[in-house]
């Protein structure tokens, strides 16, 4: 999966001249936080119940990676 993804960052920022990309995971799904911090993503908050399913709200963690991050490493 990491590969993957480091190539559609890789072909998003240089070819679609993206700056930044969000990713929102819920705060349980730790396989998903670690492969966003292996790829460099960064934490910058939680959203309190802002994802809704099975009938109730949930807390959102919030992640970005700017182009200037991900084309130094």
């Amino acid at each position: 999966m990491f590969e993957a993804l480091s190539t559609i960052l890789e072909w998003g920022f240089e070819n679609m001249g993206l700056n930044r990309v969000e990713a929102q995971v819920h705060p349980d799904n730790l396989a998903s936080i670690k492969l966003l911090s292996k790829l460099g993503f960064v934490q910058e908050g939680r959203m309190r119940e802002a994802g809704f399913w099975l009938g109730s709200h949930h807390d959102l963690q919030q992640f970005a990676l700017l182009r200037r991050d991900f084309l130094i490493r």
